[in-house]
This record gives structure tokens, C-alpha cells and sequence, in this order.
């Protein structure tokens, strides 16, 4: 609609006749209103009409005779820019095209979510169901894990990837959801308490696909293209699960290797609802349509959709059944990113605006969601905020500063391991600094207390508990909405005379799987037949750690001077117990 029919309306709908006999205050609304239909004008014509020399400057870091992606802008429903960068093939110079198939990954998701939704809506099942009713293999843990708790990453079931690299599983080992409902179905412990945290989980979106095939007798493949991809008319969408199938128009992916070249990832990903989906920028497009016109499922589902997980205690999170959901630069957004071998993908919404932006590429260096970014503020640079400082008023997060004494902040200090990741904090000038290592820029910590912390103006806070000799016995941290857990490192390693103890088999009932630990030149090496020999280095007489992702942290127990086992975490698995045989 034009700005002259825009206005005509207005004066209509306030029934002025005639100009002349406005007050002044009703001139100075009617200025505003016209100067705010112009500026909704520019914005919608820089949206429907975005600059294609703009966009290629944003993709300009890209290599220019290498892989490649597609990207894609909605706005009311409608593809209003799409172009393709690089290659689909390296090996056959095939460039990438418009209509080139990718796996977009982790946006897979809330598909998967949606599906079971949709089946909410025909009575078949509730979101609040306990998974065994359908799925009755899965240990009771006690408290009812719900299709809920799945879909939010609030289950404390241990994901699949970290679990099955303990296991000695490989990447390039190709994994199948049969595959990995035995191990789920295996699993002793949680790793935390259900409903009590918020710790992206990759286990819970494979479950649901088998609910979905237990409650409709029909393959999860097969019924989600008859109820999703082909109602929303998405033709060239699928779940894919067959990495020996020939798939015309599907793009490599590729990564760089330590020389730099790019090289193929071996197909592993057989597995489906956590990821998966293979599409097209334009097949997706007609996804994002969904979310206005709810044409699927309707506004309900939508809103079932975005609806936000709830912790025990009450906490808010930013991620609802399968998408994120929060605000960028004071625009509220949904949005999900996506890796898997060489495949990266980032996909946006923003209802208010009711644009979306999708980025969908073969090589694991893109960084879609970089692009998605700049996209953004190229499109709507005049209405978002000034700065796009991350917020640490996310609930559970600290925001109050307080005084602590020196000797507080002394015993603070030091080394710590958190998940395999090296956190240093130390004095920096007048202040108290931290950095983990390889990870994030140096920061400055403040104190809400002798035992809490956290950073101003961004979502990271952490806490200590000390023992009656002040020593640091636990390190938890909150980032965004994913809690961790570490220890702090200690000077004074264990004695020698007693190293020996270490030295054993050790056995997982969870897993079924054995590691040796040996001394071999005065290193203690973790032997799996699966696995490299790991070196292990030691914190404490209890506190161990690898540079191996798969024995990330190790915690032995000592019954005085014997040991009778380990606990082995890597952040998405915490405290699995390995029993000393022998």
C-alpha cells in the first residue's frame, strides 16, 4: 500500500474534514505519522530490494575458488533475494546454484519439534507425557522426563556425541538412531537432576523421532513429508539417513585440514531428528512463511512452538522446543544454527519485521552466523539499537556488584579446568581479570560476594564453594544458559610413591567398554582399543585431564591409599563412572 493510501485511511478512520480545522496538536501527530509511514517505506524498500553489490560484500571473506553456500531473504512470506556463492563440488567444479541441496543440521530441529506439535494437536500424544509411555526401554530416573523436557535440552540425559567418543567411537563412525537408543536406553545416571538446568542435549530430538514412529506406525521420514514438507509445499526437503544413496543436486561439504587444503568429512551422521535435514534456500523460505501465516498447524502451533522452557525453579530460558527465541539489537528474533561435517548453516526470523534471513553453506570455516548478522543490520540498520551488547539480566545470572575483601579475591585466583577448557584469573592492573584459554578475550571480573562473580554487560556468572581450609572444592559457571562445571588446579600434585595405584583396568557398565591405565616413561596413559594412547596430567590426587576430548576431565575416588575408580566427564556427559577391575 502506497504512502498516499496509508494516509488517505488514517484521515479517514479520524474522521478530520478538512484540514484547516485541526489543532495544532493534531497537525504535529499527523507530521508524525507521515514521517513514520516514510520511514517504515525506506525500511520495507531496502528489504524487498536489497543492494546485491551490499550482500556480496558481506560474503566478500569467502574463498573465491572454493566451497561455497546459498543465501535467502523472506519478507511477508515471499523469497525477495536469493544468490549463490563458490561451489557445490570441488572435485567436479560444479558451481553452487539457487536450487542446490545442503544440510542445514541443528535448524533441523525445530522441524522435529513441530511434528510432535502437530500430533499434540490430533490427540495423539501431550508435550507433558512421560517419555516411557512410549518409550519404555529409557531408565526411570525417578522424576518423569517429558517430550518436553526432550525438546527444551532440560532432560539431564547425556548427549550422544560425548557419550559414544568415551565409548570409543570414532568420528567418520557411521551412527544410527537404533544405534543410539541402545546406549540412551543404557544410561545409569543423569547429568543433572530433570528439569533443573539447561544443557543442549542432541539425545532428546533422536527419542522423539522414535515416539513419532510408535504413536503413527509410520517411518519418521516418511510422515514428515506427508505432514510437513509436502502441505508447506517444500518438495525438495527431506530427512536423510542413507549416506550410501546417490542424492542428485547435494552439495560436498568440506573443512579445512591442518596443511590448510580442503578435505571431504567422512558421512557419519546417519542419524536423524537432532539434524538432518537436507533443503534448499527456497524450500526453506516456505518454512519461515509458516511462522506468519501459520498455515500448518495454525497460530497455535506457532506459539506452542516458541513457547520458552521453564526450569524447576522457575527461570525463563532463551530457547523454546527446538529454536532460540530472544531479541538481537532490540529486535525480537527466533533463530538456530547448524554444524555437521563441513555443513554450516544459520537461520533467522524476525516476527516484528516479519523477515527472515538464511545462510546455508559447505564448509565448516563460513560462519553462517556472522553473515546472518551483518544481513541484519544492512537490512534494518535504522531501527536497531545503537549497540548490540549481550545482556547479563538472563535469569540465574548476577548483575549486583558488592566489595569483598583482599582475601577473598586471593583465594580466588588461580587455575581452573572446566570442561577441558583452562580458565586463568589474576590480578590485571587494579582489577581482577579471567580468560579461558583459546576461547575468550581477557575480561574483568566483579564480585556479588565472597563466593559469586560475574562479568558486567555480558551472560557469564560463576560461583565457588570452599572447604574449612578455604580451599576452592567446586567452580560452576553459568554462560548464556548453559551451566558448567570445573575445579580449580592445584600446586601440589600427588606423591609419586602412590602413582602406582592408578595403574589398572577400569570398567563402564553404562557403556560396556573398558580403558587401561599404564605408566610408560613417567606419563600416565588412558589405552582403549579404539583410541590413541591419552596422556593424562595430573591436577590433584584426584583431579586428572586429557587433551583428549573424550577423557576431557577425570576424577578418581581413593579409598585411602587405593583407588577404586574414575568419573569421566566432557561437558555434554558429567560423572560417568568407570570401576577399577583390577
Amino acid at each position: 500500500m502506497s504512502l498516499h493510501n496509508n494516509l488517505t485511511k488514517y484521515l479517514i478512520l479520524m474522521k478530520i474534514k478538512t484540514v484547516h480545522l485541526m489543532h495544532r496538536s493534531s497537525l504535529y501527530l499527523l507530521m508524525g505519522i507521515i514521517w513514520s509511514l516514510a520511514f517504515n517505506n525506506d525500511i520495507i524498500a531496502q528489504i524487498t530490494s536489497p543492494s546485491e553489490e551490499k550482500i556480496d560484500e558481506i560474503f566478500s571473506y569467502w574463498p573465491k575458488e572454493g566451497p561455497g553456500g546459498v543465501v535467502g531473504i523472506v519478507h511477508n512470506g515471499e523469497l525477495v533475494f536469493q544468490k549463490a556463492y563458490g561451489k557445490a563440488s570441488l572435485e567436479y567444479n560444479i558451481p553452487m546454484t539457487n536450487e542446490t541441496v545442503l544440510n542445514i543440521a541443528s535448524v533441523s530441529k525445530q522441524i522435529t519439534a513441530y511434528s510432535l506439535i502437530l500430533l499434540e494437536q490430533q490427540g495423539k500424544l501431550s508435550l507433558d507425557d512421560d517419555v516411557r509411555k512410549y518409550l519404555p526401554e529409557i531408565p526411570d530416573f525417578g522424576t518423569p522426563i517429558t517430550i518436553r523436557h526432550l525438546l527444551t535440552h532440560t532432560s539431564g540425559l547425556r548427549n550422544f556425541q560425548n557419550l559414544l567418543a568415551i565409548a570409543g567411537w570414532r568420528e567418520g563412525d557411521a551412527m544410527t538412531n537404533d544405534d543410539l537408543l541402545r546406549y540412551i536406553s543404557r544410561q545409569k545416571e543423569l547429568n543433572f537432576p530433570v528439569g533443573e538446568e539447561y544443557l543442549y542435549c542432541n539425545s532428546g530430538f533422536v527419542l522423539v523421532t522414535f515416539i513419532v514412529e510408535r504413536v503413527t506406525g509410520e517411518d519418521f521420514k516418511d510422515w514428515t513429508r506427508k505432514n510437513i514438507f509436502e502441505p508447506l509445499g517444500m518438495m525438495n526437503t527431506s530427512y536423510r539417513e542413507n549416506m550410501e544413496r546417490i542424492h542428485p543436486n547435494t552439495a560436498t561439504s568440506y573443512r579445512f585440514d591442518q596443511s590448510n587444503q580442503f578435505v571431504q568429512p567422512l558421512k557419519y551422521w546417519t542419524y536423524m531428528g537432532n539434524g538432518n535435514v537436507y533443503t534448499t534456500v527456497e524450500d526453506l523460505s516456505k518454512w519461515i512463511a509458516n511462522f506468519e501465516t501459520g498455515q500448518l498447524g495454525g497460530m497455535k502451533a506457532i506459539n506452542i512452538l516458541i513457547e520458552p522452557g521453564i526450569l524447576n525453579n522457575g527461570d525463563t530460558l532463551g530457547y523454546a522446543l527446538g529454536i532460540g527465541i530472544g531479541d538481537y539489537r532490540g529486535i525480537k528474533r527466533y533463530s538456530h544454527g547448524g554444524s555437521v561435517g563441513g555443513y554450516r548453516s544459520n537461520m533467522v526470523y524476525y516476527p516484528e519485521e516479519n523477515l527472515g534471513v538464511i545462510v546455508l553453506t559447505n564448509f565448516s570455516t563460513a560462519n553462517p552466523g556472522r553473515i546472518v548478522s551483518a544481513i541484519s543490520d544492512y537490512l534494518m540498520e535504522s531501527k536497531l539499537e545503537e549497540t548490540a551488547t549481550a545482556s547479563s539480566n538472563q535469569p540465574g545470572h548476577l548483575s549486583e556488584e558488592k566489595e569483598i575483601s583482599a582475601e577473598a579475591w586471593s583465594v580466588l585466583k588461580g587455575e581452573y579446568l572446566v570442561d577441558g577448557v583452562l580458565v586463568k584469573i589474576f590480578d590485571c592492573g587494579e582489577k581482577v581479570c579471567g580468560i579461558a584459554e583459546g576461547v575468550t578475550p581477557q575480561f574483568e571480573i566483579k564480585a556479588a560476594s565472597d563466593t559469586s562473580f560475574f562479568v558486567q554487560g555480558f551472560p557469564l556468572s560463576f560461583w565457588i564453594s570452599k572447604n574449612q581450609e578455604m580451599d576452592i572444592q567446586q567452580f560452576d559457571v553459568l554462560q548464556g544458559f548453559n551451566r558448567s562445571r570445573g575445579y580449580k588446579i592445584e600446586k601440589t600434585f600427588m606423591e609419586s610413591e602412590k602413582s602406582h595405584n592408578l595403574i589398572g583396568k577400569y570398567f563402564s557398565p553404562e557403556l560396556n567398554t573398558f580403558y587401561h591405565i599404564e605408566k610408560e616413561n613417567q606419563k600416565f596413559l588412558a589405552k582403549h582399543p579404539r583410541h590413541s594412547d591419552t596422556e593424562l596430567t595430573a591436577h590433584s590426587r584426584e583431579r586428572w585431564s586429557s587433551a583428549s576430548f573424550h577423557l576431557s576431565q577425570l576424577k578418581f575416588k581413593w579409598n585411602g591409599t587405593e583407588v577404586e575408580g574414575f568419573w569421566v566427564s566432557n561437558g555434554r556427559v558429567r560423572n560417568l563412572w568407570f570401576e577399577k577391575l583390577e
